[in-house]
């Protein structure tokens, strides 16, 4: 800014030339700023665009994994339940009536009715199962949804999307 003064300063101007010489520079310094602030907006869209791609990637994994480990899951279960339905058989015991509890070294055949169905295992499928619909977050249309109200309102007022 000095330099921009001591070069007007050289020069003979009136004070209406002098302000128009300021008012044109002042606005083409705001024009470079507001090429670097849509620059800087752009990049961070990248970004975020790159960080949501890595986060769909992972889940789509997770997904695969967590398939994987119910298909595991229930191959293991019925093994266990063939197991225990041989064991209650050898001690004429009805597998609809009774189960097997094993403790540490401790096997015990009880009534069904004496155990809690959270204490039961194997657990059912359905209680492995993830909790939330992949479907609501695979488009990107609702991702508004997701977020606090009072960021979407900031985000509005500055004009973003």
């Amino acid at each position: 800014m000095d330099e921009f003064n001591d070069m007007l300063s050289k020069e003979d101007l009136t004070e209406e030339q002098l302000n128009i010489c300021r008012d044109i520079r002042r606005r083409g310094k705001n024009k470079v700023a507001a090429q670097n602030c849509r620059k800087r907006k752009l990049e961070q869209i990248d970004e975020l665009q790159e960080r949501l791609d890595e986060a769909k990637r992972r889940q789509y994994q997770l997904q695969a994994n967590h398939q994987e480990l119910l298909s595991s899951y229930s191959t293991e279960a019925s093994k266990l339940t063939r197991l225990t339905d041989t064991v209650l058989a050898h001690h004429n015991k009805n597998p609809q009536q009774y189960m097997v509890q094993v403790d540490g070294e401790d096997v015990k055949i009880l009534p069904k009715s004496a155990v809690a169905e959270k204490d039961r295992i194997p657990r059912p499928l359905s209680s492995m199962r993830s909790s939330y619909l992949p479907e609501q977050y695979s488009s990107g249309e609702n991702t508004r949804d997701m977020y606090n109200t009072s960021d979407m309102v900031q985000c509005d007022r500055r004009g973003w999307q």
